[in-house]
């Protein structure tokens, strides 16, 4: 994205460092939630405990980044532009704490699962963590990038998304009926699956976000782009 073509050096690097932070807390937030759902398909505790232990940084860094945009907003005299980047930013940077948060509530039930035998449903997960996952990297590309186009990729993917949760969660709850000993386990990939369908709202949250940094236009509840900026 164009900064608007400012001559002062320390503003640049200001400007510089802040999109490095948030390519930094982009990056922690999605190995985290990779972390939580390899520790579950691989049955490695360790890799949940990881998890819980690192979202405290990408905590600590959302504050910074909010901090940092605050002053930059503060300090310099923005061109409209700029003034968008950091806004969305600082919005976007909200909407990762919470995916690593959802990261953190997935270690958590992966670890209740772990006490017991491996069950075959487990497997279940993957294919929406796989979704989900893909939206988030190409959320974070299109912010990177200013990419308007990859964005609405983004939220396009969102019904797909959206179907097979519903689907995952029918099986789910079909393993529910009845007698079955080991309810708690499935109950817990049943809300494993639901933070991840939100992995994937978050991450069309992004998505519109970026569309607002790269365009000026909110396409946020049902907001459509004119045709020349499609």
């Amino acid at each position: 994205m164009q900064t608007g073509g400012h001559i002062l050096s320390d503003f640049n690097s200001a400007m510089e460092d802040f999109r490095q932070k948030m390519i930094t807390i982009g990056s922690l937030t999605q190995q985290n939630l990779e972390n939580a759902i390899r520790g579950l398909l691989d049955r490695n505790i360790e890799l949940c405990n990881q998890v819980i232990a690192d979202d405290e940084e990408v905590d600590q860094l959302e504050i910074i980044i909010d901090e940092e945009g605050v002053l930059l907003m503060s300090k310099y005299r923005l061109f409209a532009g700029d003034l968008r980047m950091v806004i969305s930013s600082m919005k976007i940077t909200n909407n990762l704490e919470r995916i690593s948060d959802h990261a953190v509530s997935i270690a958590k039930r992966s670890r209740k699962i772990l006490r017991n035998s491996e069950l075959p449903e487990n497997r279940l997960v993957e294919p929406i963590y796989q979704l989900a996952n893909n939206m988030l990297t190409k959320a974070l590309t299109a912010y990177n990038d200013g990419s308007k186009g990859i964005a609405l990729e983004v939220i396009r993917a969102d019904d797909e998304l959206d179907a097979l949760h519903k689907s995952t969660h029918r099986k789910l709850t079909k393993c529910l009926e009845g007698e079955c000993s080991n309810y708690k386990d499935y109950l817990n990939l049943v809300f494993i699956c639901r933070w991840l369908e939100r992995v994937g709202d978050l991450s069309v949250n992004i998505a519109e976000d970026v569309v607002f940094m790269e365009t000026a236009t909110d396409i946020r509840h049902g907001g459509e782009l004119s045709d020349e900026e499609e």
